[in-house]
C-alpha cells in the first residue's frame, strides 16, 4: 500500500492500530466475563443459529488465511533453498501439526519472535535514516478515499490485519487458557495496548512510511519479497533480501499455528467438544485445518497478491463478530459486574461503523468496478 500509493493511506494504517485494540479488548472482555469462548457465549444469549453463522464465518476466514500462509511458507522456502515446489506445504502442514500436539511449538515459536523483532527493528531504523517529509506525513493522516478497485482492496486489507475475525475470536480463548477474571480487566487492558496499540501499530507504521517513502518515488510496486526487501538495502545491504525473507518467513510461521489452533477452536466449542489437544476430535480439527492450509501452495499468484486478498475478505466477515460481542457487552445478564463505559461502546460503534464501510466498500468496487 505504502509503496503504490504513498502517504495516502496512512490514515488507514493509524486506524487499523486504535480500532484493532479496541476490537482486542472487547474480545478479551467477552473472554472474561463469559467465562467462555465468543462461539459458546453467542450460542448461550443468542441462540444456535447465529452461533453456527458465527461458527461458519470464523472457520472460512480463518483457514482461508491458513491457505494464504502455507503458500508464504511454501514460497519463501523454494526461494532460500533453489527448490520451488508446492510440496513445502506437505512438509509445514505435517511439521506445524506434529509441533501444536505434540507440544513443542512454543520454542519454535520464541524463535520466529526474535527474527520477526529484529526485521521489524531494521525498519524502525530505516525510517529514521530515510526520514519521510513531515508535511506529507500529516497530509497522509487526513482521511480520504482514494479511488479505484486496488484502493479499496488495499484500505480493506491494511483494517483486515489488525481487526479480524479470526483474531478477534480467537482472543476470547486466550483470555480464558489465561485464567483471566474480573480482577485481571485491567491487566486485559493493559496488554492490549502494548500489543495491538503499541507494538503493532510501530511495526505497522514503520513498515508503511518506510515503502511511502523510498518505493513509492520510484514506482516500485510491490509483488514480490524482493520488491520490499529494497527498502532495507540502505541498512543491510546485500543482506537486505535473505533477512527479509527469513523474518518473513518467522512471521507467517508463527500465524499459521495459531490459525489452525483458532479453527479448531471455533469449531470444537461449536460441538461442545473439549477445547484442549487432548481430546482427539480436537486434534482431528488441528489436522484438518493442516490439510486445507496445504492447498494453499498450488493457488497461481504471488504471496504479496494473495494476502492482501485474504485480509480483506476476511474483513467482509467481522462485522459480524464486532457486532455480536457490542451486544452481549451491552446485556445486563452478561456484563452486569462490568459494564461498557460510554466511551469504550462509541469506539466499538465506531469500529463497526468503519470497518463495515472499509469491507463493503472494497465488495461493491470489487463486483462493480
Amino acid at each position: 500500500a505504502g509503496a503504490r500509493y504513498g502517504y495516502g493511506l496512512l490514515w488507514v494504517v493509524v486506524l487499523s492500530a486504535v480500532f484493532g485494540t479496541t476490537a482486542q479488548y472487547l474480545a478479551a472482555k467477552i473472554g472474561i466475563v463469559s467465562g467462555h469462548g465468543i462461539i459458546r457465549t453467542t450460542e448461550i444469549h443468542l441462540g444456535r443459529t447465529w452461533a453456527w453463522i458465527l461458527t461458519l464465518d470464523a472457520l472460512i476466514a480463518t483457514w482461508l488465511a491458513a491457505m494464504v500462509l502455507m503458500n508464504a511458507l511454501a514460497g519463501i522456502t523454494g526461494v532460500l533453498t533453489g527448490l520451488p515446489t508446492p510440496y513445502w506445504g506437505l512438509f509445514f502442514g505435517i511439521l506445524i501439526g506434529a509441533l501444536i500436539n505434540w507440544r513443542g511449538y512454543r520454542w519454535f515459536e520464541t524463535l520466529c519472535k526474535v527474527l520477526v523483532s529484529f526485521v521489524v527493528a531494521c525498519f524502525v531504523v530505516v525510517l529514521v535514516l530515510s526520514a519521510p517529509p513531515p508535511g506529507l506525513v500529516i497530509s497522509g493522516l487526513v482521511p480520504h478515499l482514494t479511488g479505484g478497485v486496488d484502493a479499496a482492496l488495499l484500505a480493506a486489507a491494511i483494517m483486515g490485519g489488525a481487526v479480524h475475525v479470526t483474531i478477534i475470536g480467537m482472543h476470547t480463548y486466550n483470555t480464558n487458557a489465561r485464567g483471566w477474571k474480573l480482577a485481571d480487566l485491567g491487566l486485559a487492558r493493559l496488554d492490549t495496548l502494548l500489543s495491538m496499540g503499541v507494538a503493532f501499530g510501530i511495526y505497522s507504521l514503520a513498515i508503511y512510511l518506510v515503502s511511502a517513502t523510498l518505493l513509492h518515488p520510484h514506482q516500485i510496486s510491490v509483488t514480490r519479497a524482493t520488491d520490499v526487501a529494497m527498502a532495507l538495502e540502505p541498512l543491510l545491504g546485500r543482506h537486505a533480501m535473505h533477512l527479509f525473507l527469513i523474518g518473513l518467513m518467522a512471521a507467517a510461521f508463527s500465524t499459521i499455528a495459531p490459525t489452525f489452533l483458532a479453527g479448531a477452536f471455533f469449531l470444537a466449542d461449536k460441538l461442545h467438544w473439549p477445547l484442549t489437544t487432548q481430546d482427539r476430535r480436537f486434534v482431528a480439527i488441528v489436522w484438518a485445518g493442516c490439510a486445507i492450509s496445504m492447498l494453499g501452495p498450488l493457488a497461481k499468484g504471488s504471496f504479496f497478491l494473495l494476502l492482501p486478498l485474504m485480509l480483506a475478505l476476511g474483513l467482509v466477515g467481522t462485522p459480524v463478530i464486532i457486532g455480536i460481542i457490542i451486544y452481549l457487552l451491552n446485556r445486563p445478564a452478561l456484563n452486569r459486574d462490568a459494564p461498557n463505559s460510554r466511551l469504550m461502546n462509541l469506539m466499538a460503534a465506531i469500529t463497526l461503523l468503519v470497518t463495515s464501510f472499509l469491507a463493503l466498500r472494497f465488495v461493491i468496487s470489487t463486483f462493480m468496478g
